[in-house]
Parts: C-alpha cells; structure tokens; sequence
C-alpha cells in the first residue's frame, strides 16, 4: 500500500511581533517629534477668547505683561529684530507672524507692537489666544 503524506492542516500562526514592532517604532517618532517644538513662555498667560482657531505655537513672539519678549525661547530685542522678521513674515512670504501677548500687558504697549511690525512690512499679523469653553 502506497501511503501518501497528509496536507497540513492549516496555517501557520502569523507572528505578532511584527505588529507590536510598528507599534513600538510609532510610540517613538511621536515621543520625539513631541519635544521638537521649543517651549512656549511660563510666564505668558495667554488672552481668552470664546472663539478662536488652531495656531501652531513654534515661531511665535510672546510679551509678558511687564512688556519683556521672547522669540524662540530667547529673550529678544524687537527693534533688532525688525529687520530679520520683515524678511522672514513680509509681504509675498506668505506666512502669518504669531504674537502670544499676556492677558495683564497694557493695550496701548500691544497696539505699538503691532503698528511697529506692520511699518516694517509685516502685513498677517495673528494674536494668539486662550479658547475658553463655558
């Protein structure tokens, strides 16, 4: 009698340390393109607002309410600066220059800050906001 072998019976069970593998690599790249972004200002509290929409925080210009300013972390001369954010934020570029001032700062320092930057040729001005839902 000839004897033939018996197919198999199934498949073989696909491994799950592939998938967790994935799983791992995500958990990374989201843990460090998280702490990419500079901190914004600990002692900005932002203005509230009922309305508002998303702004990306990274190049934002934040004035404590002493009217002390800081652009990426540093503490920063608006006047020097001028000259370097009319190139990067002017006319044609596009690009909306972010200004994160404290809810305490006087309304007349912020409106100067502002006319100083559209008279360097900044003309998208964004005021950055707390979203305040009741």
């Amino acid at each position: 009698m000839i004897r033939f072998p018996r197919p198999s019976a199934g498949k073989k069970q696909e491994s799950t340390i592939a998938l967790i593998n994935v799983v791992f690599l995500m958990l990374i790249f989201f843990l460090v393109a998280g702490s990419l972004a500079p901190p914004g200002d600990p002692d900005v509290r932002f203005i509230s607002t009922e309305r508002t929409s998303a702004a990306a925080p990274p190049d934002m210009l934040f004035v404590s309410s002493g009217g002390q300013t800081t652009w990426r972390g540093e503490p920063v001369d608006v006047a020097r600066a001028l000259p370097a954010w009319s190139d990067e934020f002017g006319q044609g570029s596009g690009k909306a220059f972010r200004i994160a001032a404290d809810e305490n700062l006087l309304a007349a320092e912020l409106v100067d800050l502002v006319s100083r930057l559209r008279a360097s040729g900044i003309v998208e001005i964004a005021l950055v906001a707390e979203r305040v839902d009741d």
